[in-house]
């Protein structure tokens, strides 16, 4: 009893710590980001994928261990293996992915498109091809949509949201601009904001 309770006791410490690391990782966030070489780089601020990946860690992590823990009854030994052996790679595969990002995910801006920086690749998004730019007023995020490409998305708690903003208004098409006022009309707002979030 003792060994599986000091695991589940473990995990009920760190899901309640998570919220707590969340928002001092958002406080952390920067509005505007300083070019390098003529490249804006935003990503989450240290530390938010790091934590993800612990929430994905976690429950898969528990699981597995309770599994090579556990007494099985005769007969049912392999399950251990199995059980144990399936969440143990879930939880590695989901974890690590995240973990990649806290080390590599990014979107580079420069005067000739997005790079967005995944776990493992990279895909380049030009603004001449960007079709629809959409801002969803309830996550406070937008996305860029061009033809046969998957959407690029830019969230509120991104490194440099305010400079995602100003340099979209200097670079997108006008036309693209004039045919989603809305959200033309966010990417102003929030390229002048000064506040700590986008909306009130």
């Amino acid at each position: 009893m003792h060994r599986i309770a000091v695991p589940l006791l473990a995990g009920v410490a760190l899901m309640i710590a998570i919220p707590i690391l969340l928002a001092w990782s958002g406080s952390r966030r920067r509005l505007r980001v300083p070019a390098q070489g003529g490249v804006h780089v935003l990503r989450m601020p240290r530390g938010h994928w790091a934590i993800m990946a612990t929430i994905a860690f976690l429950p898969f992590g528990a699981l597995s261990t309770l599994a090579f823990l556990a007494d099985w009854a005769p007969g049912t030994e392999s399950g251990r293996w199995i059980l144990g052996g399936l969440t143990a790679f879930l939880a590695l595969t989901g974890g690590g992915a995240l973990l990649l990002l806290e080390l590599r995910g990014a979107l580079r801006l420069d005067a000739a498109g997005i790079e967005q920086v995944g776990p493992v690749g990279s895909r380049h998004l030009p603004w001449v091809e960007v079709s629809k730019v959409t801002f969803n007023p309830t996550g406070n995020w937008f996305y860029l949509s061009a033809a046969g490409r998957r959407p690029t998305y830019f969230v509120e708690g991104l490194d440099g949201i305010a400079t995602f903003a100003e340099v979209a208004l200097l670079h997108l098409p006008p036309a693209v601009l004039a045919a989603c006022p809305d959200a033309a009309e966010a990417l102003r707002e929030v390229a002048e904001i000064q506040e700590p979030s986008l909306r009130a």
